[in-house]
């Protein structure tokens, strides 16, 4: 009896299927890590090819958590792609057009008073919270991202979450 099985899935398109269905959180992880939506979206892109570049043994079980260390290792180094121009090159760059907010200006402010207070908030903190929070992601999943352990991580998330609160209620009032 013969039996067609079909050819597993390789590492490369599983990463790129998870790439799309995470590419929004990744670029707004990063904006709120970083402050600048290019900057975001250049570090993104580095997370990307790096984890592209150097798959995990088990992407189907980590691989979100893997996608979110890269990025976060990315933003933490500086590292563009494509990489940042050198020498000559970096005078013939183009200005980078200013994002608006809009005309609600009680919506602007409280947006505003929330960034405000999350960059106020320490990188590690700041990362734990987002991807806590906004990647929905579970302890050891924070842990993988930010290369510790998951208990080091809960601890991370819950400083990360009185530190906001106080300079939020600071700002704020």
């Amino acid at each position: 009896m013969n039996t067609v099985l079909a050819p597993p899935e390789t590492a490369a398109s599983t990463l790129e299927e998870l790439v799309r269905q995470h590419v929004d959180t990744l670029v707004t992880y990063a904006t709120h890590l970083v402050g600048d939506p290019q900057e975001a979206i250049d570090y993104v892109a580095a997370g990307v090819h790096q984890a592209r570049r150097f798959p995990p043994a088990s992407l189907e079980r980590e691989g979100t958590a893997v996608l979110f260390r890269a990025v976060t290792r990315a933003c933490r180094q500086r590292q563009r792609f494509p990489p940042e121009p050198r020498g000559l090159a970096k005078l013939f760059r183009k200005p980078v057009p200013l994002l608006s907010l809009g005309a609600d200006v009680a919506a602007a402010a409280r947006v505003n008073t929330v960034k405000r207070a999350l960059m106020a908030t320490a990188v590690e903190r700041r990362a734990a919270l987002l991807l806590r929070d906004l990647a929905g992601l579970d302890y050891r999943g924070v842990g993988i991202a930010l290369e510790c352990s998951p208990e080091t991580a809960a601890r991370l998330v819950a400083a990360a979450r009185r530190e906001f609160g106080g300079i939020y209620r600071d700002i704020a009032f």
